[in-house]
């Protein structure tokens, strides 16, 4: 999809970016050996979007409906052994608009081939669970669930190795009888002594593998990672990991990677989860779809905790075109291939059901909220279950009646053989709508007994309740309901002020998500601030990005990021950030799901003497500005954290001071302007390159003074040529241009822009080349080595 020519007619629209779909074949030719003709060879999608068709030698061996959902296509019966082959897969993603936000197109996560003897283990038929684990003892659990791809009865042992830094540790085996073209389960349990344990703080890891064997002869091999960790949550503790109380500092996260579109890449979702971490945050919720193994595995490493959501969709449907249709037949499915995905990652601590499902208010859908927790519980019992339960968006929402009515008026022929078309497509932006612009008003209604009747029976079916947007419930909630465990599922990033008091000072409820914690393409300038506009939910053309608040689309973290740490108690200093100078004059929008678009910048070039709204964040008693050692004048004072000062730009240093309710100095930032000097500024995050095909190389590239200070308001084009084995993708922060990530020529944003070079797998020297109008050309090399 990132490589489609963006447009401003396509059905998609502001879903999207303004991106179209369409239908996608991807074609394979190879010789399959005849060692495979016993070796039930499968192929394992972790992803393709969407209403997948996989063909192998012309004939349709299997696919998906789900473009997030973990499948597998058995080719024994199809293949010729000795001969060549051809397999085609065809990704159907031109019924538009089918998503909330930019989904990608095709297969945009990793393609296996299993391979494994007469008797195998089953492609998601290895799974540990942690009976017991403290400081001195673990036990845990291996199941195995084999398939005998003979017709003849058999035993087979299994033996299970537990391996930490490539050392064994433990081991366990186990027999199991599996009938002629059966199935059967055996299960090793293992006791590792003084167990290092898995924990957001220290994410250890150890390697499972297993091993099956008949008559001594190896049949099958595989091979995991896991972490020892146990998981409670209760209303008396709130969360508990490994028996220690965790609070949630959460982001909700969409799976796309901006420049790079949709696609799955390793050194993409590590980067990611690094950069998360390293701002406070210590968990994710997958919204609004089921994750990436790559982004498990990552959040494994990096200790990051993760809420595993389902579907934005049930049955009503919020698109023309969504999941809603394909819901009644395969959720079962889909949610049982969600905990494949995720059982083994130590990572995942909770599921979530749905995201702002409007028929949780109703009979149909309380009923259908307690089938798929049922289905979960069944399919893993270990984690407790969630739902991202809107209290605004079930009071608006219409009755199962009103909603079949509306359904019979607007059918049209051929209606029928889609159950969720034509429901409730705009009432999802009526809700952003109405939430954006009755801010003071909506916790008021969120309060009242008339909404609690709304969710009172979804919430009562799950392990923890979820309540997006819903913060002005925790504390009545918290005492009319002690026992139920409270969650933040969603909420916007200048509601975290007010909401984070309560989950400190109440076990029950046990973290917060904002909204969102990296910017994603789609739902285009939902999180602007825009200047003399009228309001608006969306951008028009050619808005391409959501434009939130905390990490943007490069990776940059903005001043959301550094508030949120004062919140959280992980920042004692102050922060300075100032309002675009250059957008002074114009009249603001303010956005629900953006607090702030201030930058940490006082060099506004062109705009001397224009008066700057200077923000300052700090958990003081009382904060001071000075511009070069000079006071400004008193500053006002919003809320606890935000003290505002204004000033007529001139260049030189701000410093802000904050002090405690003694007068005593407990923190101090400065801001100095950038000098006349412009050049380019040019650095490769790392060093290392691998000639793969995968490797990713982020080269940011700002335009700066001498001394590194960037210069937001000296945007231009930017030109990127590359000559060796590695591919471009270049963009910048904006939340709307004209300009694709494709291209090698883009315009900065504030200053800043970001080349992401992903290797081929050819070995070489790779050159890239930077300039732009008034700046010196600069120049970067690298070799792209094998591994």
């Amino acid at each position: 999809m990132i490589t489609e020519t963006r447009s401003p007619h396509t059905p998609n629209g502001h879903n999207t970016g303004y991106y179209p779909g369409g239908v996608y074949r991807y074609t394979k030719r190879f010789i399959a050996p005849p060692e495979w003709s016993d070796q039930h060879p499968t192929l394992e999608f972790e992803g393709v979007y969407q209403r997948s068709q996989v063909f192998v030698n012309g004939v349709l061996a299997g696919g998906r409906p789900s473009g997030y959902a973990l499948f597998h296509v058995p080719l024994a019966t199809h293949l010729r052994y000795g001969e060549e082959n051809l397999i085609e897969v065809v990704a159907h993603n031109d019924d538009m608009p089918n998503s909330r936000w930019y989904t990608g197109s095709g297969i945009y996560r990793p393609v296996h081939l299993l391979t494994g003897g007469p008797v195998r283990i089953l492609p998601t038929g290895l799974r540990a669970t942690t009976l017991s684990a403290d400081a001195a003892k673990a036990i845990v659990a291996v199941s195995v669930t084999l398939e005998n791809g003979t017709g003849d009865a058999t035993e087979a042992e299994i033996v299970v190795t537990l391996k930490r830094n490539g050392r064994e540790v433990a081991s366990g085996r186990a027999h199991v009888p599996v009938d002629g073209f059966g199935t059967g389960t055996a299960t090793a349990e293992i006791g590792i002594d003084h167990p290092a344990l898995w924990s957001p703080d220290d994410p250890n890891l150890y390697q499972m593998h297993a091993t099956v064997t008949v008559d001594s002869a190896i049949q099958d091999e595989a091979v995991d990672s896991i972490g020892i960790r146990t998981v409670t949550v209760d209303a008396e503790y709130g969360l508990r990991i490994n028996g220690h109380v965790t609070k949630l500092r959460g982001a909700c996260v969409h799976h796309d990677h901006g420049i790079l579109g949709a696609v799955t890449l390793d050194q993409a979702e590590d980067r990611r989860a690094r950069l998360l971490k390293a701002a406070g945050f210590n968990a994710i919720r997958t919204a609004h779809n089921p994750s990436a193994r790559a982004l498990l595995a990552a959040a494994d490493r990096h200790g990051l905790l993760v809420m595993e959501e389902f579907t934005d969709v049930w049955m009503r449907a919020k698109t023309a075109h969504d999941y809603a249709s394909d819901f009644e037949e395969w959720h079962e499915r889909d949610l049982e291939a969600m905990v494949a995905n995720a059982y083994n990652h130590p990572s995942v601590i909770m599921y979530s059901i749905g995201n702002e499902i409007a028929e949780t208010g109703q009979p149909s859908g309380i009923g259908l909220n307690q089938r798929l927790v049922n289905i979960l519980r069944s399919a893993d019992a270990t984690r407790p279950i969630t739902n991202g339960v809107n209290p605004f968006l079930n009071l608006l929402a219409p009755s199962d009646e009103k909603h079949a009515a509306q359904l019979t008026k607007s059918a049209k022929p051929g209606d029928e053989e889609r159950p969720g078309n034509g429901s409730g497509r705009s009432l999802i932006t009526v809700l952003n709508l109405l939430m954006s612009a009755m801010q003071k008003v909506t916790p008021i209604i969120v309060r009242r007994k008339f909404t609690d009747t709304k969710i009172r029976a979804a919430m009562d079916a799950l392990d923890v309740a979820g309540y997006n947007y819903g913060g002005a419930r925790y504390v009545q909630d918290a005492k009319q309901y002690p026992v139920k465990p409270i969650v933040g599922t969603e909420t916007g990033p200048g509601q975290l002020e007010q909401n984070w008091p309560l989950v400190e000072s109440h076990p029950q409820i046990i973290g917060d998500f904002v909204w969102t914690g990296w910017d994603y393409l789609g739902e285009a300038g939902i999180g602007t601030i825009r200047y003399n506009d009228r309001p608006r939910l969306f951008s028009p053309w050619p808005g391409h990005l959501a434009g939130t608040a905390n990490f943007d689309i490069t990776g940059r973290r903005q001043t959301q990021t550094y508030v949120n740490e004062i919140i959280w108690g992980l920042r004692t200093e102050p922060y300075i950030a100032v309002r675009p100078v250059d957008h002074a004059r114009d009249k603001r929008t303010p956005s629900l799901f953006r607090a702030t678009d201030a930058i940490r910048s006082w060099s506004w070039d062109g705009f001397e003497g224009t008066t700057a709204t200077i923000e300052v964040y700090a958990r003081a008693a009382r904060v001071t500005l000075e511009l070069d050692g000079a006071p400004v004048g008193r500053g006002r004072r919003h809320g606890d954290l935000l003290t505002t000062f204004r000033v007529p730009f001139r260049p030189g240093t701000l410093t802000a001071r904050a002090y405690d309710r003694r007068g005593n100095q407990i923190g101090c930032d400065e801001l100095r302007s950038a000098d006349a000097d412009l050049r380019l500024n040019v650095r490769a995050e790392t060093d290392e390159f691998v000639a793969d095909g995968q490797s990713l190389l982020y080269v940011p590239i700002e335009l700066t003074d001498s001394a590194g200070t960037v210069k937001p308001t000296a945007d231009r084009a930017v030109t990127v040529s590359i000559d060796g084995p590695a591919v471009l993708a270049f963009g910048s922060a904006a939340a709307s241009s004209n300009e694709g990530f494709t291209q090698s020529s883009h315009t900065t944003f504030q200053g800043r822009a970001m080349a992401i070079l992903r290797s081929t797998r050819e070995s070489g020297i790779v050159t890239v080349t930077i300039s732009a109008d008034g700046c010196t050309e600069e120049r970067l090399t690298i070799e792209a080595s094998e591994r």
